[in-house]
This record gives C-alpha cells, structure tokens and sequence, in this order.
C-alpha cells in the first residue's frame, strides 16, 4: 500500500481534523496557550504553532476543529472558517494572513524518521499556510522550520553617502524629494505588497512636475473651443465635454509623466517592463489579480 493509500485509509478508519495556519500583524494580548470557542457547533481550539508557546508571543497560530466523519464535511468547515476568519481580523483591525494554503515547510518523511524527529508510527505533512484537512488522530506532525536572522547594514556605505552628498552642497531634489521619502518607506516597511505600492509611487512621484508643452496646451484649447462652438443650441451634453477637456487635461497623466522621466533619463527601453509592473499591481490593488506569495516575495 502507497502513503497517499494508508494516508486515506486510516483517514477513513478516524475521521478527519480541520487544521487552519494563519499569520497575525501582530500577537493576541493574552498569557493564555490555548483559547477554545464553539462556532456552528463546533469546538475550534485556537493555539500557537509553537507547542506550549503563550498566544502573546505567537505570529503564527492554528484554529483547529475534530470529529469530521467525511473530508468533504470537513473541508466544507474549514472553507467556512477560513473567510470568517480573515473577515474577523479586518473587523477586528488585527491584520490576519490566511495564505493560499501552500505549504511553507516541508521535510522528507523517511529522512526525519531516520533522524529520530519523528516516531515509526508518525507520519509527517507539508506544513501548509492556510487550510489542511488531516486525520482526526496524534499521529501527525508538521515540519516547524524557525529561522531568525539579524540583519545590519554597512556604516562605511551610510557614511560615505551623507560624505559625498555634503561635498556637493546644497542639494536640491524639487519633486525627487518626494520620490526619496516614499522609497525610504518602502525600505522600512516589511511587507512586500506594501513595498510595491510605495516604490512604484515613488517612480510615478518624479514625473508630477511634468507639463504639457506650449503647443500642446494649445491644441487641448482649441479642442474645447471647438467642441462648445459647434454645440447646436448649446447642446448641453456637448458643453459638458468642452468643459471636461479644459478641466481634466490641465495636467500631464501619471503613466505620461513617467515616460518622460525615462525618456529624459535615457531608459525608454523601460517602458515596456514599467507598464507590465505597474499593470501587475493594478490587478493586485483592484482586486483583480492575486499572486502566489513567493512571487510577491
């Protein structure tokens, strides 16, 4: 018999478990290990991933639910506790990633069984960011990988920059002063969609002090004039586009200044890869496109 064969055999034989891996933006304020609720008539145990571990110091928690005699039962609750979920943590201002329900870790059964980091009757499964249904028994376990590293930047390199940039006194940045700040945030904030949003505002920053040249602001003149003169009767509809013409066209468009920032720079080989990005994150603000999370990483 094949794994995925026992594997569902002995499902069978037990029934199944909810298991539900989210992240928090920021831990539960409570000394508690462990909380249990009943929600639809089920008992969810909300804990840390980290055995034992107090909620207070848990990013990464599991909400888990038993006595599932079918996995579609049991995949049916836990889609269900799944959108609650990510919906309370907006409610509740928490911040909650609830994943595409990939796996974040993984480690070769047969290999941490020779290792001894599991027993011979224990098997071991992909420890999946999101919802994972198993067997309803204590003979699971997940790869816990915990990985903390420290970075610290070069001060010669940071040196050196408020050197070089003293030596050329003083510095005007006009509109780059903006694009500098906002990529200064994008550097601190840890997020990478929020990095996006913030280093792709700083490009479209650099083309606002972009203007229509003389004869084009002339030609959008005549346009509205044309259009409201040859108005029969004052046609109101008409009217209403002349005035939109002088109104909204009194700046040059972001994706327009941003062209004539790469063309002045000698990038206009970057156009095509600009629009393919900034299209990218229209979708994923839009709600129109998602993103596997190493591809956003």
């Amino acid at each position: 018999m094949c794994a995925s064969e026992q594997f569902a055999h002995m499902a069978q034989a037990m029934g199944y478990r909810v298991r539900l891996r989210v992240r928090l933006a920021k831990a539960l304020h409570t000394a508690d290990v462990s909380r249990v609720m009943n929600l639809s008539g089920r008992e969810v145990t909300i804990v840390s991933q980290t055995p034992n571990q107090p909620l207070s110091e848990a990013q990464w928690i599991i909400l888990g639910a038993r006595g599932f005699l079918g996995e579609e039962e049991a995949r049916g609750f836990g889609e269900q506790l799944r959108t609650i979920t990510e919906f309370a943590g907006l409610c509740s201002r928490l911040g909650i990633d609830v994943g595409l329900n990939k796996p974040t870790g993984w480690v070769n059964e047969e290999f941490a069984r020779s290792h001894g980091f599991i027993q011979s009757h224990e098997r071991l499964l992909p420890n999946v960011h999101g919802l994972a249904v198993v067997p309803d028994d204590e003979s699971t376990r997940f790869p816990l990988v915990q990985i903390e590293g420290i970075v610290r930047a070069n001060p010669e390199q940071f040196v050196n920059a408020l050197a070089e940039l003293a030596a050329g006194l003083p510095v005007q940045l006009s509109t780059a002063a903006e694009g500098v700040r906002i990529l200064n945030l994008a550097l601190i904030n840890p997020q990478p969609l929020a990095q996006i949003a913030l280093a792709l505002s700083a490009v479209e920053a650099l083309g606002q002090d972009e203007k229509w040249t003389d004869a084009q602001a002339e030609l959008i003149k005549e346009l509205a004039t044309q259009v409201a003169t040859d108005a029969a009767n004052q046609n109101a509809e008409r009217l209403e586009v002349a005035e939109a013409l002088r109104r909204s066209l009194q700046r040059v468009g972001l994706r327009q200044g941003v062209m004539r920032v790469l063309a002045r720079l000698g990038l206009q080989h970057l156009r095509k890869e600009w629009d393919r990005i900034y299209g990218m994150r229209s979708g994923l603000f839009h709600g129109t496109v998602r993103l596997p999370e190493p591809a956003i990483a």
